[in-house]
């Protein structure tokens, strides 16, 4: 079965262009481009328009493998047909004057919907010590941790309770983070790196090179490098949730 993973991997071979080459040339790591091939993530908007542009394609076709006149076509199609409003049979039958203030309100522009507020379960694990390590405890969320919001992440993200001060002024002690296994990593933001040992840690990306991973500590002072091959997971970090919005069961369960 075809995927933008497979697609992307063709071009890019049509191209001849290796990995890093692409990744040069949308402005991400190499990884992001391995994730990609391999549709453990979906390019955001911004990577997916580069990607396009330098594999002379549409953003259209890499998504579903469908031209985007024929994709258009089809859209046109199944919109459904509203009827159109008579502003005049409007006017008359809500007493609105044909005056300056009317015309504005006719014209005024629809905003758009704010982002729907979801939440996401709370991850357990141990508490963080000094040097900012934790372990997994061994369940996925809804291990009466409670879940915290946001707008953003995806639908298999997960929170993280910060504890301590390791990682104190940028992520308080009691505060959350949302991670995202599906979101991109982006340099110079928060990600949650899990070494193969068992041992995880949040740190600032800074980004891979020679299959080497390097990190600088959230609190701006030490810098830290992995070998790739030590490294099990990096999640991106999308959300810092303050305790307040925090929720022993989920808002919506009843």
């Amino acid at each position: 079965m075809e995927t933008l993973g497979t697609r992307l991997k063709q071009l890019r071979k049509v191209k001849k262009l290796t990995q890093q080459q692409l990744a040069d040339v949308v402005g991400v790591s190499k990884t992001s481009v391995i994730y990609w091939e391999k549709d453990e993530n979906i390019p955001k908007h911004e990577s997916l328009l580069a990607l396009a542009k330098a594999l002379d394609t549409t953003p259209e076709w890499l998504l579903t493998g469908k031209d985007p006149e024929v994709a258009a076509s089809q859209f046109e199609n199944n919109v459904p047909q509203f009827k159109k409003l008579d502003i005049e049979a409007f006017k008359k039958k809500y007493n609105i004057p044909d005056s300056e203030d009317a015309v504005k309100f006719i014209e005024m522009p629809v905003q758009p919907f704010p982002p729907q507020k979801r939440y996401v379960p709370v991850k357990a694990y141990s508490k963080m010590g000094l040097d900012g390590y934790f372990t997994d405890m061994g369940y996925e969320g809804n291990g009466g941790d409670g879940y915290v919001p946001t707008h953003t992440a995806g639908a298999r993200a997960y929170g993280i309770k910060g504890t301590g001060d390791s990682m104190f002024p940028a992520i308080r002690n009691g505060w959350y983070v949302v991670c995202d296994p599906d979101a991109e990593l982006v340099p110079m933001e928060f990600v949650q790196v899990c070494l193969k040992d068992g041992r995880c840690t949040i740190k600032e990306f800074i980004g891979i090179q020679n299959d080497v991973l390097s990190l600088i500590a959230v609190n701006g002072g030490e810098r830290l490098t992995f070998n790739m091959d030590e490294v099990e997971s990096i999640t991106a970090i999308t959300d810092i949730v303050p305790p307040s919005q925090h929720r022993q069961e989920h808002p919506q369960a009843h």
